[in-house]
């Protein structure tokens, strides 16, 4: 489903041109079920305006669009047959879960969240960035505010295997400055989540000028910064309380990681050896 949701970060959107594509995107599995007037009825929005979106999207009409949905469904449950997906993996530890107080409601929404973020995310998306990662000469690793802790790991565990690892964590007239020089040898791993930033899209926009690449985990593929990202990675961050809970990035962040040290056998460098030693000799554990 990753040509439909890249199809649609390079549309233009009207307000409920967003709505219909969040819903379509969260219900991928099941949208070839629904007619397009149950459709509408479950957005809150005409029959026209789904027509007209879906016609949007490139098909004659909502039959030919159901009928690919379903058909790309039995396309993905046949390659999933064999094997449980993470996501279900998780699914089947959230059935054992009883929510009757505090601890197991943050249980149930921390496992939801996982359950979603590993349903989207698939290996060649890991890989493209892992590529991007090892090809750029200095990484920035930006995320501000409660997003800040998400690349705070990532450029730390980063740094153990890459040099050249800058990270961006402060939202001020700093973050401008830092990133000011990247280049389009260089790349930017931004971490945006609601409510997005402002300085998120300068940061972007002066990455994209520069010819960088850029790296985007957020939780939607209809985010406002989403169109401008060369990679796009989801993962959900609700929360039953006033703040999103980060532990599906930090979940994601440490795939990444450990797609890239299985690339690149940091234990038989030069760094690693160096990086040791001085670890051992001064007891920086």
């Amino acid at each position: 489903m990753e040509e439909l949701a890249k199809k649609i970060q390079s549309m233009t959107l009207t307000r409920t041109d967003v709505e219909i594509a969040e819903y379509i995107l969260a219900h991928l599995s099941t949208i070839g079920f629904q007619t397009s007037t149950t459709l509408a009825e479950a957005i809150g929005v005409s029959d026209t305006s789904v027509i007209r979106f879906i016609r949007k999207l490139g098909f004659k009409g909502y039959s030919e669009f159901r009928s690919e949905m379903n058909a790309r469904v039995a396309k993905q449950i046949a390659q999933a047959h064999k094997d449980l997906s993470p996501g279900e993996k998780y699914a089947k530890s959230l059935e054992k879960l009883n929510p009757s107080n505090l601890i197991n409601d943050v249980s149930r929404y921390t496992l939801e969240n996982l359950q979603r973020t590993y349903s989207q995310m698939d290996q060649d998306t890991v890989e493209r960035i892992v590529d991007i990662l090892l090809k750029s000469d200095r990484k920035y690793i930006a995320g501000f505010r409660g997003t800040a802790c998400c690349a705070q790991y990532m450029a730390s565990k980063l740094l153990f295997l890459t040099p050249h690892v800058v990270p961006v964590v402060h939202g001020d007239a700093t973050a401008v400055e830092n990133i000011l020089d990247i280049t389009q040898h260089d790349c930017l791993f931004l971490y945006s989540f609601p409510k997005y930033s402002e300085i998120n899209r300068a940061l972007m926009d002066i990455a994209r000028e520069n010819g960088a690449k850029i790296i985007l985990m957020t939780d939607r593929h209809t985010s406002p910064l989403a169109s401008k990202a060369d990679v796009v990675v989801l993962a959900q961050v609700e929360g039953l309380g006033f703040t999103n809970s980060y532990v599906a990035p930090l979940s994601l962040s440490e795939v990444i990681l450990l797609a890239m040290s299985d690339r690149r056998d940091v234990t038989r460098t030069v760094r690693f050896k160096r990086i040791d030693t001085v670890m051992d000799k001064e007891h920086l554990y």
